[in-house]
């Protein structure tokens, strides 16, 4: 009986032990990190592991590095890299790279002299300032700790800001902005420029709004500042970049970046957004802007302009990569698009 009652009292607690190994199986899976838990720092870790191990020589910060973060999310080059199973976080880190970079390299222009400069090229100026130990080469380590999940709802609320901004609608700037574009004259300065940058404007790391702006200047829209503005303005009623006496340059944030132009546009113009390539094409219209949103990502991180529309097709003409007739069809680094109604 004693042996009995001890094979019992073992089945039984092997039982348990069983069902307390489950559950703690199934509880571990159920706390899995889930998507917006992943911080910056983290997935950087990622990036970076997946890059030391495929034998690629890319610091952060670096004009190569911002040239392999511009290529693959225009063309998933790196299938390796695009096939991992966390390359939508790393999709997330790229879209907010670009949009940290703009502004970290729109913040180092308004302190340079160009005056000695006939073309004004951030990549130099970046560079210098390194050799030269004269600032912090750029990073993300400032949103390192932030999770995607609360970047995601920065996001959200900037664009609630939007719709706000849009419905209230300043009367003023309004009547200022509102014009029609001269596609003619914007399709002579896109073709002229895309390749052939214009020395009377910085060139970007990400060139693609700042590009668009110009063109939209070019066919016809007027600059939009304030006039005692000596310095960088977030405030997107405003569009302009203007060169100082001292040669440092003052300008608004929506000239270079892409949700920020968004974000001026839309207060006098239309918009449309679509995952449809079908549905963009039927809406859109020459001398529209068009912008691009990775799968993953929760910004959108480029921006285009409709040179020509076809039968079946978008012609767009941007920087980075340069084009003046890119084929719309062809762009298949990207899931979700919005067109802004000039």
């Amino acid at each position: 009986m004693n042996f009995i009652k001890k094979l019992i009292y073992s089945t039984i607690m092997a039982g348990i032990l069983l069902v307390a190994m489950n559950g703690t199986f199934i509880e571990t899976e159920a706390s899995e990190k889930q998507r917006d838990d992943y911080t910056f720092g983290e997935i950087e870790g990622i990036l970076l592991s997946y890059l030391n191990d495929n034998g690629y020589n890319l610091e952060i910060g670096t004009p190569q590095f911002n040239e392999f973060v511009i290529t693959q999310m225009n063309t998933d080059k790196d299938q390796e890299l695009a096939n991992l199973d966390e390359y939508h976080l790393i999709c997330a880190y790229f879209a907010e790279y670009l949009h940290q970079l703009t502004l970290y390299e729109t913040e180092l222009i308004e302190q340079q002299d160009f005056s000695n400069s006939d073309q004004l090229n951030t990549l130099d100026v970046i560079e210098e300032e390194n050799d030269e130990d004269l600032s912090e080469p750029f990073n993300m380590n400032a949103i390192d700790d932030f999770t995607l999940g609360e970047m995601k709802q920065e996001i959200e609320q900037e664009e609630q800001e939007i719709k706000v901004a849009r419905q209230m609608n300043d009367n003023a700037i309004s009547i200022m902005a509102t014009n029609t574009i001269n596609v003619t004259n914007a399709r002579a300065y896109a073709k002229k420029h895309f390749s052939s940058y214009n020395p009377l404007y910085p060139k970007y790391s990400n060139d693609c709004t700042n590009f668009v702006s110009q063109i939209l200047q070019a066919g016809g829209r007027r600059q939009i500042s304030l006039l005692t503005t000596n310095t960088l303005t977030r405030d997107n009623k405003y569009w302009f970049i203007k060169r100082k006496p001292d040669n440092t340059y003052s300008r608004s944030a929506s000239w270079t970046v892409v949700t920020d132009l968004y974000s001026h546009l839309v207060r006098t113009q239309g918009s449309y957004s679509s995952t449809s390539k079908s549905n963009i094409r039927t809406n859109a219209k020459n001398g529209d802007v068009i912008q691009f949103k990775k799968s993953g990502a929760d910004r959108y991180s480029h921006a285009m302009w409709i040179y020509e529309k076809t039968s079946s097709d978008l012609k767009l003409a941007g920087h980075t990569n340069d084009y003046w007739n890119r084929s719309f069809n062809a762009i298949t680094g990207y899931t979700t698009y919005r067109i802004i109604k000039m």
